[in-house]
C-alpha cells in the first residue's frame, strides 16, 4: 500500500483548468455595501482619557478633588456663604419651579460634569434661576459628585434635595444668580 503525502494535490486536467478560466471570465469582486463587518470586541482596555486643555477647564470650575460638601446619605441642602439662610428652605417647600431638568442617569462622572458646566452656562444664557439636577441613587457615585461641584461654581446661589413631585433624595434643586445683561450706551 502507497502512502500519499498531504502537500501533493492532484493535478487538473487542460481540460478542467479550460472550463475554469471559461466560467470565472468576466467576474468581478464583491463590494461591501450592505452589512458592515463584525468584529469581535478586544479585551483590552480602553485607551486614557486624553487631558482637556488648560483654557477648557477653566470653563468648568469643577474640581474633582475638592470635599467641602459632605453627604451623610440624607436630605442634601446647601447655600452659599453670605447670601439669605432661608433659601434652602424655601427650595425644600418648591417656592421655586425648575425651569429646567437635566437628568445625568447613566453618564460617567466626566459626562456628568460636562452636563452639569452646560446646564449652569444654558440656564445663565437663557437667564433661568432654577434647574432640577437628577443624578439618581444608584451606587450613589455622582449623589456624592454632583454637590460638591456644584458648590465650586460661582453662580450657583443655593441647593436642596428636591421634593418628591421632582425625584426627592435621587434629585437636587438649584437655586442660581442670574447675571443680568449690561446694557450699552450709544450716542
Amino acid at each position: 500500500m502507497q502512502r500519499k503525502k498531504l502537500s501533493q494535490q492532484p493535478r487538473l486536467s487542460a481540460a478542467d483548468s479550460d472550463l475554469f478560466r471559461q466560467s470565472v471570465t468576466g467576474a468581478r469582486p464583491l463590494l461591501q455595501d450592505k452589512i458592515a463587518p463584525v468584529v469581535k470586541a478586544s479585551k483590552k482596555k480602553a485607551p486614557p482619557v486624553t487631558k482637556m486643555p488648560q483654557h477648557e477647564q477653566d470653563l468648568f470650575y469643577f474640581s474633582d478633588g475638592y470635599e467641602g460638601f459632605i453627604n451623610d446619605g440624607g436630605t442634601m441642602s446647601y447655600v452659599q456663604p453670605g447670601d439669605d439662610p432661608r433659601l434652602a428652605g424655601r427650595l425644600k417647600r418648591a417656592e421655586f419651579q425648575p425651569q429646567v431638568v437635566l437628568d445625568l442617569h447613566g453618564l460617567t462622572q466626566l459626562q456628568a460634569k460636562t452636563e452639569l458646566a452646560g446646564l449652569l452656562a444654558y440656564c445663565q444664557q437663557q437667564q433661568f434661576n432654577c434647574a432640577c439636577v437628577v443624578h439618581g441613587k444608584g451606587l450613589g457615585i455622582l449623589a456624592r459628585k454632583v454637590p460638591n461641584w456644584l458648590i465650586q461654581h460661582p453662580n450657583v446661589r443655593a441647593f436642596h434635595t428636591a421634593p418628591k413631585s421632582w425625584g426627592k433624595h435621587g434629585a437636587l434643586l438649584l437655586l442660581l444668580k442670574i447675571n443680568q445683561p449690561e446694557f450699552e450706551l450709544r450716542c
